[in-house]
């Protein structure tokens, strides 16, 4: 006798469960949906507080009077790969977004049209590469703020 593999027992869990399946679907999708708008404004935070760091950092060198020259040799090159690295991140990120919308534009069409949804390899491989990129990408420029900082504290 065959044992049931898991999508067997996770859709026989789902027709015993004491909650309507079409009430457990609609509150996952609420969940999704929340979660991936929090991922969306804490992506949008991270990205404006990199590059605050990396321009008012810039900005504080130039103010420094004496120091000004000695600081930015020791860590304004540096400085400025972050903001470059911090906008590639951005960049990331907004090919990640419009790849998912046109993902979900594509299902959405499918449903509509009565086809099964079908994710091409090369959407699918874009968005997870993007997805798992981006936050490299932008913990990099923060790796090359605290290499800035730590070379500017040995200069004052």
């Amino acid at each position: 006798m065959r044992r049931p593999g898991p999508k067997s027992v996770q859709a026989a869990a789902l027709r015993t469960s004491p909650i309507p399946v079409e009430t457990q679907y609609q509150l996952h999708k609420e969940l999704l949906m929340g979660a991936l708008e929090r991922q969306y404004e804490y992506g949008k935070w991270v990205l404006a507080s990199l590059l605050a760091v990396h321009a008012g950092s810039l900005l504080a060198i130039s103010q420094a009077g004496a120091a000004t020259a000695r600081l930015y040799q020791a860590c304004g090159p540096l400085l400025i790969y972050g903001v470059a690295t911090t906008l590639v991140a951005g960049g990331l990120a907004w090919i990640n977004f419009s790849v998912v919308a046109n993902v979900y534009a594509h299902v959405l069409r499918a449903i509509r049209e009565g086809r099964e949804p079908s994710l091409t390899v090369r959407k699918k491989y874009l968005a997870l590469v993007t997805f798992w990129i981006t936050p490299l990408v932008a913990v990099g420029s923060l790796m090359l703020f605290l290499i800035a900082a730590v070379r500017a504290a040995n200069v004052i």
